[in-house]
């Protein structure tokens, strides 16, 4: 019988950091998935429960390019584009204990308002893994291709911490709205599961299942409020090639946003909902990625296909509205 550890060796991690933009464009939630030449495989946002094996280091750099749609009735002031740019480490703290550490870099820009650089609130990912083989137990510490097989599963938890900058300013002296600011300026919280099943050596289906909150903000200019987030993915990955050491997946998925709309307190009265915000989203998404011993590159694009946002005509810079959603990643895995 084969042990996991033989493919622990050319592991793949592929953490998608979550640029989905709320209705304004400003944020997100967090994918984490892992795959390697033999096993399950990974999607792009649809997280997956197979955790980083114990005492192996994992390093991310992803970016995500964003355009928007642009309409007339928004000039001279259409959001043009988002950039999300992220760095990320992993470890293993057991076998079925995995802590990430998320380190965003972001650039909005705004017709007649101009682009705001900076870095984001960082974010603490926590993945508890367990599995299903004559009842629910905790992921072992070597696992055979058989055993991979059965259902794997997780909970996990995310925290942003409000360390990004939330009153940067125009070249004009105006501030930056708060959608355009890199920073929440309070701390946000996900709680999420995640499951997944082996159908075949060679095709894995996920899904995934989360809630983020977000703690309302004083901004020198107004107090606000960004809308909760629920997500619901699912994705089917294909491992189309596989040798000793390599391997190339394909991955299709379908990702659901449900986006509760912002709250603003007008002159210090009470939160209160906003129009032209909020709404459900339906994104379509393919993906490619090649593993080449511990090293991986995944390249993915994905747009909506549905959506039925609140007063959506008056909506542009919004999650849904975008021309398309491009990310490209790269990461390695070091066993210590």
């Amino acid at each position: 019988m084969i042990l996991a550890t033989r493919w622990y060796r050319p592991l793949l991690v592929l953490v998608a950091l979550f640029s989905a933009p709320s209705a304004f464009a400003h944020h997100g939630g967090a994918a984490v998935g892992m795959a390697g030449p033999e096993g399950p495989g990974a999607a792009i946002e649809t997280s997956s429960p197979i955790p980083i094996p114990q005492n192996s280091l994992f390093f991310l750099v992803k970016s995500e390019y964003v355009p928007f749609q642009q309409f007339d009735w928004a000039q001279p002031e259409n959001k043009t584009y988002s950039l999300f740019d992220t760095l990320v480490a992993g470890y293993g703290i057991t076998p079925w204990l995995t802590g990430y550490l998320f380190i965003p870099y972001n650039v909005k820009s705004q017709d007649g308002v101009g682009t705001n650089v900076g870095f984001g609130d960082p974010g603490l990912y926590v993945n508890l893994a367990f599995k299903y083989d004559e009842g629910f137990k905790l992921v072992p510490a070597k696992e055979s291709l058989d055993e991979l097989m059965d259902w794997h599963f997780s909970v996990f938890g995310y925290l942003t911490l409000p360390m990004g900058p939330t009153v940067s300013a125009t070249h004009s002296l105006e501030w930056f709205a708060p959608d355009m600011q890199t920073g929440f300026g309070s701390p946000s919280f996900q709680l999420g599961v995640a499951a997944a099943k082996q159908l075949s050596p060679d095709f894995t289906w996920l899904a995934d299942a989360s809630i983020q909150y977000f703690l309302p903000h004083t901004y020198p200019f107004t107090r606000y409020q960004f809308g909760t987030e629920s997500r619901v993915n699912t994705a089917v990955a294909w491992r189309a090639i596989a040798s000793p050491g390599f391997r190339f997946d394909l991955a299709g998925e379908v990702n659901f946003l449900n986006l509760q709309r912002d709250k603003e307190s007008v002159d210090g009265g009470p939160m209160e909902p906003l129009q032209a915000s909020g709404g459900n989203i339906l994104y379509a998404g393919l993906g490619v990625r090649a593993y080449i011993g511990r090293f991986s590159a995944a390249l993915a694009a994905r747009t909506s296909f549905a959506r039925w946002l609140n007063e959506g005509a008056d909506q542009q810079g919004s999650e849904g509205l975008e021309w398309v959603r491009v990310a490209l990643s790269l990461s390695y895995v070091l066993p210590l």
